[in-house]
Order: structure tokens, then C-alpha cells, then sequence
């Protein structure tokens, strides 16, 4: 075989062989990337389980501050200023976590099973007298369009999974 023929023949086989490496690197950043969006998608359920975890623990740890809640879900017109501003507060907090949440969901990195929860939260809690005050004299107007949109149709459908004021009655 003449060298011109042999340098192409080992032409063919290095462009063989860069090809299989091409093939087998996409492979394996196929494999890192799934694994980065699983973890990213366990870092999402952690950080709405710690976000609502503190915001309970808070409720949780007082007999006034349970009591302002509890109050406050029930009617805000049995709280006064200050009571209004902590119960405000609270709701706050855990609109924001839901906003959060809702983003995750929308881009698919907060699976349905936990999506649920976050649904069921925002339905029951928005739903109470004190979160429709909370949600109607201002807290819709802090959040973007499509996350009011959706908490809105939510409220308009009516379906409340549970009913908090009822529970602690």
C-alpha cells in the first residue's frame, strides 16, 4: 500500500476514533447534567420543607404568637395593630416561599406530589377570612402576575383541602 494511501486509511481511523470520544463525552454530560437537575430538584423540596419549617416552629413556639395566628385566620378584626402587622408577617412569609415554589413548579423543578402541598397551603391558608385580608388589601400586588393569576383561579374555584381555624376550634 503506498504512504499516500496508508496517511489516509489512519486519517479514517483517527476521525473514527474522535468521533466514538465525541459520542462518549456527550454520554457522560448527558449523565452529570440529569444528575445536577436531581439535585437541584432536592434542594427545591428542602428549601420550601426549611422555609415553611421555620415559619412553623415560629408559630409553634408561642402560645401569643399561635394565638395571633389562629386569630388572625380567623378573622383579623380580633387583632390589633401590632397582632395585624405579626399576622401579616407571617402569611407574608409563607406567600413568599410559595411564590418560589410555584416558579420551581412552572419550570419543572418542583415535582407534582410536592407542588400539592404547596397548592393545598396557599388554597386553605388564602382562603381563611384573614388571607383573603391579607391577599385583597395588598399581598397580591407583591408578586408577579402569573403567580396572582394562579392563586386567584385557585381561590375562585372554591376547593379548600383543609380549613385551619376549624381544626384548632
Amino acid at each position: 500500500m503506498p504512504f499516500t494511501e496508508q496517511i489516509a486509511v489512519l486519517g479514517n481511523i483517527g476521525e473514527f476514533l474522535g468521533s466514538v470520544l465525541v459520542f462518549v463525552t456527550l454520554i457522560y454530560l448527558a449523565t452529570q447534567t440529569r444528575n445536577i437537575n436531581k439535585q437541584s430538584q432536592a434542594e427545591a423540596r428542602y428549601a420550601f420543607v426549611d422555609a415553611m419549617a421555620e415559619i412553623n416552629v415560629g408559630i409553634g413556639q408561642s402560645k401569643q404568637t399561635a394565638s395571633v395566628w389562629r386569630r388572625g385566620l380567623e378573622s383579623i378584626e380580633s387583632l390589633d395593630k401590632d397582632e395585624r402587622m405579626q399576622f401579616f408577617m407571617f402569611v407574608g412569609q409563607y406567600a413568599n416561599s410559595w411564590a418560589v415554589m410555584y416558579q420551581l413548579y412552572q419550570e419543572r423543578m418542583l415535582p407534582d406530589t410536592q407542588w400539592m402541598i404547596v397548592r393545598n397551603d396557599v388554597v386553605s391558608i388564602l382562603s381563611s377570612d384573614g388571607g383573603k385580608s391579607f391577599w385583597e388589601t395588598g399581598g397580591k400586588a407583591a408578586f408577579d402576575a402569573g403567580f396572582v393569576q394562579w392563586v386567584n383561579d385557585e381561590l375562585a374555584a372554591g376547593d379548600r383541602s383543609y380549613d385551619m381555624t376549624r381544626m384548632t376550634s
